[in-house]
């Protein structure tokens, strides 16, 4: 029933979002949440589902008593038509890292996965009595909530083996009147527990059983440690919970014991509450691999909410990549060509407030600052100045070179290809230095600034003019909105050079009126204008 859905053949190592490890309720419940979410998902299922020795589930509701195994092959098409593949494998190791892991399986796979998701695994250990395993999931219980109510008024036995089996002892005495609590050898339950039991009718037996008693495959009762037969109907036994996740050692995660009033359970791994993530980075885990004591449908409901954190860390992981290639579009040589290789870009007007504040300057040296398409390099040579204009774009360099030699100015712009993030002016000194709209991200511009101010000879003026961030209530990023600044924040790069070595004579936010690039109303904007003049 299970085969069906398996697609071996046409597996390749091509990278999933997620590999999903164990085919489960909870790792079909994760594979659900991941597949509606466009995820690329690969449950890798070793066929051994923890259930498997039982005939019917219960407690998950719409599908009350279902074969355990009809559940398992309606989720598996169930999650196959939302475009998750199944693979029958055993999985071995898990290597490597976030958004590059490995995952190797038995039959010789490697697959690369983004995120990993650990279902599987979970073994029942069972106490060493003979016949006791032969009958597990039939007649051989541990669970109220799940085969309880197939047992209700008759004759159980609670084998204890630990100190908190009076738990099971109460539950199951709910729904029967004839439960008889077998302490095993070594093991003392609390007094309070004693009395508890004997005031509902509970009877005590000592002593490990020797053997379970089947005839004509049908339980019969138990051996006690005396020789004689308990008849009973059912046997309730708590076993050790355990998760196999040997494959996760590679990456430094084992499994951790559970204890419970000084008894041990079984072990787990350790996740976040929430998110069901563990210690690694990328690595999750869902259901009973995590919680000993979740039920069918509790493990699946887990596995989908753990689903969604997955699909949730993938999501914040894309728009990460995405705002880094945005940022690299945007902020890198390779888009600033090709927009200067187009069609006009600016106005060919001069900033207007470089023509406020250098109005009153005496010509000399300039250093235009990504000069673009020469604008600003060519009213400076206009009103006396010689200028070094300089861009990181040879596409804007010819563009200034020729509006340059239009305007008749040529011989007094002087072009050069430079990356003001990497520049170093040497010995060379400026008496102006103007960057009008630069602009780097993460706070890149204070180093920017620094640069520049090296270049600016003594005496000369530093004028660094960019968009401010209260144009964002306006609704104008300007391309990104991580690289507004203030002209406050880039008082840093000056102070570097000591407390008397700059006079500030601007740092402010100014405010004039433009056309709204996208609606052409005339609107108010507000420029960060740092002026700056070196004293030495």
């Amino acid at each position: 029933m299970l085969d069906a859905m398996t697609t071996t053949d046409e597996i390749d190592n091509d990278t999933w979002d997620v590999v999903v490890v164990g085919g489960g309720a909870a790792g079909l419940g994760a594979a659900m949440a991941l597949g509606r979410s466009r995820r690329s998902v690969l449950v890798v299922d070793a066929g051994e589902p923890r259930n498997s020795p039982a005939g019917h589930a219960h407690n998950y509701l719409g599908r009350e008593a279902v074969d355990p195994r009809r559940l398992l092959a309606d989720g598996r098409a169930e999650v196959a038509a939302y475009g998750v593949e199944l693979l029958d494998d055993r999985v071995t190791a898990v290597t490597g890292e976030t958004d590059a892991f490995v995952v190797t399986t038995a039959g010789g796979r490697e697959v690369r996965a983004r995120r990993v998701l650990a279902t599987g695994g979970v073994v029942d250990e069972l106490p060493a009595v003979p016949g006791l395993a032969e009958r597990w999931g039939t007649d051989v219980l541990h669970c109220p909530y799940c085969h309880g109510w197939e047992v209700r008024d008759r004759a159980i036995a609670v084998l204890a083996t630990s100190p908190v089996a009076g738990h099971h002892g109460l539950l199951f005495r709910q729904l029967s009147d004839d439960v008889v609590v077998v302490v095993a050898d070594g093991v003392e339950l609390p007094g309070d527990d004693v009395e508890r039991l004997a005031a509902m009718g509970v009877r005590f037996e000592p002593g490990t059983p020797r053997e379970l008693v089947v005839e004509d495959d049908r339980l019969v009762g138990l051996r006690l440690a005396d020789g004689s037969l308990l008849a009973r109907d059912a046997v309730v036994v708590a076993p050790r919970v355990q998760v196999r996740a040997d494959f996760l050692s590679p990456l430094g995660l084992a499994p951790e014991p559970v204890e419970m009033g000084g008894a041990l359970l079984g072990s787990v791994l350790r996740v976040d509450p929430m998110t069901g993530a563990t210690a690694v980075p990328g690595v999750f885990a869902a259901g009973n691999a995590t919680d000993v004591s979740m039920t069918l449908m509790a493990s699946a409901a887990h596995g989908n909410r753990v689903g969604a954190f997955v699909n949730a860390d993938l999501a914040a992981a894309d728009a990460a990549r995405a705002v880094a290639q945005r940022r690299a579009d945007f902020f890198e040589r390779p888009a600033w060509e090709e927009r200067y290789s187009s069609d006009k870009v600016w106005s060919g007007r001069v900033n207007p407030v470089l023509a406020a504040e250098a109005a009153t300057l005496s010509p000399g040296r300039a250093l235009d600052v990504g000069c673009g398409e020469g604008g600003d390099a060519i009213w400076l040579t206009q009103q006396g100045w010689q200028v070094t204009a300089t861009d990181f774009a040879e596409a804007a360099l010819r563009r200034t070179e020729q509006h340059a030699a239009d305007a008749g100015v040529g011989d007094l712009v002087a072009t050069r290809l430079v990356d003001v993030r990497e520049w170093d002016a040497g010995d060379e000194r400026w008496d102006l230095v103007s960057s009008q709209f630069v602009h780097l991200p993460d706070g890149g511009m204070v180093d920017v600034v620094r640069r520049l101010a090296a270049a600016v000879a003594p005496g000369g003026t530093l004028l660094v003019v960019g968009h401010h961030p209260h144009d964002l209530e306006r609704g104008l990023r300007h391309g990104h909105h991580m690289s507004l600044h203030t002209a406050e924040s880039l008082l840093p790069a000056l102070e570097a050079d000591g407390p008397d070595a700059w006079e500030v004579e601007a740092c402010d936010a100014r405010p004039r009126t433009q056309t709204h690039p996208q609606t052409g109303e005339e609107m108010e904007t507000v420029d960060a204008v740092l002026r700056a003049r070196r004293i030495r």
